[in-house]
């Protein structure tokens, strides 16, 4: 007579399968929606005060003279180069290493949607309060580059904020070492900064413009973060079904 087959615990069968289905995040993704439109409103709240008040203007102009009187060659060559990390270079690069470690199922397909879930809302919130706010940059006599459109907020600052953020939360999903996360986040935190100083030192935003393009796009990332965080960590590997109980089953 055959061996009666032996269940399977819980915690095996929750190794085994795969992540979740892409239909059971639909509902969180729809949350996350709304929290943007929200976060989009205190967005554009935010550039009417900044618009508005006198004692914000004369902050930035303030700030903006004395970055711009502190400037030599030497930074402004290296601010030149480090501004290219909030640009659509980089935005493109971090598309195709999320890609790839898709296509190698390092990550689930469901990170490579989110991505683009968050690359939407980082660039949908930046293009509606550039249009809605309509800031003018500081004078075009102290640029050191091009720059085009509104001021508030600065979309090179936004995209560095999302390009590197998203590749910390790869290195931390994906390093088995405590310091190689630690130092991922160290140099995500790093080129931020370095693209917000960048801006305002070439002299194409107000130190205000940099700041809200953080905070509005840590924020969003950090809702990313906490409703679908779980869901985004690598496929674990099934388990052999022959070390597991009932391996033998029906071979009575």
């Amino acid at each position: 007579m055959a061996e009666r087959q032996q269940p399977v615990p819980v915690t095996q069968r929750s190794r085994t399968a795969g992540p979740p289905p892409l239909k059971d995040a639909l509902p969180r993704l729809a949350v996350l929606a709304a929290i943007w439109a929200v976060l989009a409103g205190l967005l554009l709240a935010a550039g009417e005060i900044v618009v508005h008040s006198a004692a914000i203007t004369q902050f930035d102009q303030h700030t903006t003279r004395v970055v711009v009187s502190s400037r030599t060659a030497a930074l402004s060559s290296v601010m030149k180069a480090v501004t290219w990390l909030g640009s659509w270079v980089a935005v493109l690069v971090a598309a195709a290493v999320i890609a790839v470690l898709v296509f190698t199922r390092r990550l689930p397909v469901l990170a490579a949607v989110v991505a683009v879930f968050a690359w939407a809302g980082e660039a949908g919130g930046v293009r509606i309060g550039k249009e809605v706010v309509m800031r003018h940059r500081p004078p075009e006599a102290i640029w050191l580059v091009r720059a085009h459109g509104w001021s508030f907020p600065s979309g090179h600052t936004a995209s560095a904020c999302l390009v590197f953020t998203v590749l910390a939360m790869c290195v931390t999903a994906l390093a088995r070492h405590r310091a190689a996360r630690i130092l991922g986040w160290l140099a995500a935190g790093l080129a931020i900064a370095a693209t917000a100083f960048s801006r305002v030192e070439l002299g194409v935003h107000w130190l205000t413009d940099v700041i809200a393009g953080v905070v509005f796009t840590a924020v969003w990332l950090t809702a990313i973060a906490i409703s679908l965080g779980g869901r985004l960590r690598p496929p674990e590997p099934a388990v052999d079904g022959a070390s597991g109980p009932g391996a033998d089953a029906g071979r009575g």
